[in-house]
């Protein structure tokens, strides 16, 4: 296949050639990179745990390979560890053959025994099996290079989604297993020396990586990388343009802007390259409760003392009534924006479909693109670009103060209260959450919303969100050359169908009722977005019934609002002038071009210091 594709990829990069020396490469030396954030323990921070952000990813890359990587062009895969994948009639099981001979850095091979197990412990993990549930229903072994996974339902794009995402990465299975307190084991490029969380990660090549360049040189070419993490956008570009770094990775519209007067630097961004970009966005919590999903399963039980509706599904038993309606009311409230704790007393705004239009028609993204992002990428109206082939005009609330006004009397007329007001969580210590949260906080108090702020740490604010103890938070997800890998994200399950035919066996609530998926953070069960998205992953690529049902959910979002949308993200990656081929990646062979960058994804085997 990867044959077959060759001169269709060169010529998506054609002109490409900022980031690309087709010189001697010149090996040795040690490539210092400021990252915006950094993984919470190495000790578990592989594909199959742990949660991948942009940063999160370049040192994914350098340290595992995974099982396909994505093509120059964005529309199919290429062979990395794993050379083919064949799919069923129906597309409800791919089988997948892998490549002989891989070796990790402890000298172990790679086999299916591997994938399985990688799948096994992503399948089980807290946080990643929540993600993969909805779409992945086993993994097993044919024969020693050879597995099969079983898909929940039909998926045309599978392959894609595992190249994109951080599961199809392979990590050795004895650095997963709990109590592991070693360094990560892969098979990719570097391996790791020592680290400090949060402070610098060093980084030495593995000299028996298995891959060699399209001239036969054994990859990577760099001895080493120190990546430092400088969660301060200014800051970054400020450690760049000093030397106290080699390369950067930026994603703050105005920082990148900022990019361009600066000396003996050169830069890229993504603007144009075959993916949707990442939407810079405010999530909000549709229900006001806590996670609905956690709820039902029981996981907080112990808690605040709802068992949950699966405890008795599990023992053939039927819910009580008010054990369902409790898991479907899921402790009603909001933060407090004194304490800025949880607190069930309180009345939400923000499940309220009139308050979030409100919201939407009170900011001006015009403006904030301009003025907070520095005019970069393009203004959002949902999670596809203007130019995607999946795009059609969702009907986005547009601009207007004085509707957004007269639906916040409206408001507080129908539950006679005098205020409206909400939390806003953004990430502590970064001058431009700081200076987005200024802007949005001023939009609002124009048409009558009082917002607070709750700076946290990154991890704290991707948990209240997981969990669901959050009113709203600056937030950037989505895109990627493929939708369907978004599908969890949006995922809903009808509550009172049987969990026999994909429901939650919540008979005692309203028919209808959906309730969000587990990693649904913004918590919106909606049956149009749903079936809308099964359609679509269903679909063949690129298929006009693919990009209907992908439209379909754009216009949903338009109406129910769980995404303030702001606009697109523009990753960029800068480097000062001794650093070079930083903008090339390839699959296998060495020669193939692939997607350089995804969406702040990158691969190191390939760049050189001069």
């Amino acid at each position: 296949m990867a044959g077959s594709v060759v001169d269709g990829l060169l010529a998506g990069v054609a002109g490409a050639t900022t980031g690309v020396n087709k010189g001697t490469p010149k090996r040795g030396g040690v490539l210092t990179v400021g990252l915006i954030s950094d993984v919470p323990n190495y000790h578990i921070f592989n594909g199959a745990q742990g949660k991948w952000d942009a940063s999160a990813f370049c040192v994914g890359n350098a340290l595992y390979d995974p099982l396909w990587t994505t093509s120059a062009n964005g529309k199919t895969w290429l062979p990395m560890l794993a050379i083919s994948a064949t799919p069923n009639a129906t597309y409800t099981a791919w089988t997948v053959k892998l490549r002989q001979g891989i070796k990790f850095t402890n000298g172990e091979a790679f086999n299916a025994a591997v994938v399985v197990a990688n799948w096994s412990y992503a399948n089980a993990d807290p946080t990643v099996g929540l993600a993969i549930k909805p779409i992945i229903a086993s993994c097993v072994a044919v024969d020693t290079y050879t597995v099969t996974y079983n898909m929940v339902s039909p998926f045309t794009t599978f392959p894609l989604f595992m190249a994109e995402g951080q599961i199809g990465r392979m990590c050795h299975p004895s650095s997963m297993v709990a109590g592991y307190t070693g360094n990560p084991i892969g098979t990719g490029p570097f391996q790791v020396r020592q680290w400090q969380v949060g402070v610098e990660s060093q980084l030495w090549g593995n000299p028996n990586y298995w891959r060699k360049d399209a001239a036969g040189r054994k990859l990577p070419y760099l001895g080493g990388i120190n990546f430092k993490t400088i969660p301060d956008n200014p800051t970054r570009n400020s450690a760049l343009q000093s030397g106290g770094v080699d390369m950067i990775l930026q994603q703050d519209g105005a920082s990148v802007a900022a990019l361009k007067k600066m000396s003996g630097i050169k830069y890229r961004t993504d603007i144009s390259d075959p993916r949707d970009p990442s939407v810079n966005c405010l999530i909000m919590n549709t229900t006001a409760t806590l996670n609905q999903y956690f709820l039902w399963a029981g996981e907080f039980a112990s808690s605040i003392g709802i068992p949950g509706a699966a405890t008795y599904i599990l023992n053939g038993q039927a819910p009580p009534a008010a054990v369902q309606m409790a898991d479907f009311e899921g402790t009603l409230g909001a933060v407090d924006p004194s304490t800025l704790s949880w607190n069930t007393k309180l009345k939400p705004v923000v499940n309220d479909v009139s308050i979030r239009q409100a919201c939407a028609m009170a900011i001006n993204r015009q403006t904030y693109w301009k003025v907070i992002d520095g005019g970069l990428g393009a203004v959002a109206d949902g999670i596809f670009r203007h130019d995607s082939p999946n795009y059609k005009n969702p009907g986005y609330p547009m601009y207007n103060p004085s509707k957004a006004t007269a639906l916040v009397n409206a408001y507080k007329a129908a539950n006679n209260v005098s205020s409206v007001s909400f939390v806003i969580d953004l990430v502590a210590g970064s001058s431009s959450a700081t200076k987005q949260f200024a802007f949005i906080q001023q939009q609002l108090s124009a048409v009558g919303i009082t917002v607070t702020p709750r700076p946290l740490v990154q991890s704290t604010l991707i948990n209240n969100v997981i969990y669901g103890t959050y009113d709203c938070a600056t937030w950037n997800q989505f895109g990627g050359v493929d939708p369907s890998s978004n599908y969890v994200w949006f995922n809903s399950q009808p509550a009172t169908t049987s969990p026999a035919a994909g429901g939650l066996g919540m008979a005692a609530l309203p028919a209808g009722t959906f309730i969000a998926g587990a990693v649904n953070f913004a918590h919106l069960g909606d049956p149009v977005v749903e079936s809308s998205m099964l359609s679509a992953l269903a679909s063949p690529p690129g298929s006009a019934a693919q990009t209907k049902a992908w439209q379909a959910v754009n216009a949903q979002f338009a109406k129910d609002i769980p995404y303030l949308f702001l606009d697109t993200t523009v990753t960029a990656f800068a480097v000062r002038n001794n650093v070079q081929n930083w903008a090339v990646s390839t699959a296998a062979d060495g020669k193939t071009p692939t997607l350089t960058f995804d969406g702040g994804s990158t691969r190191w085997d390939q760049i050189w210091k001069s």
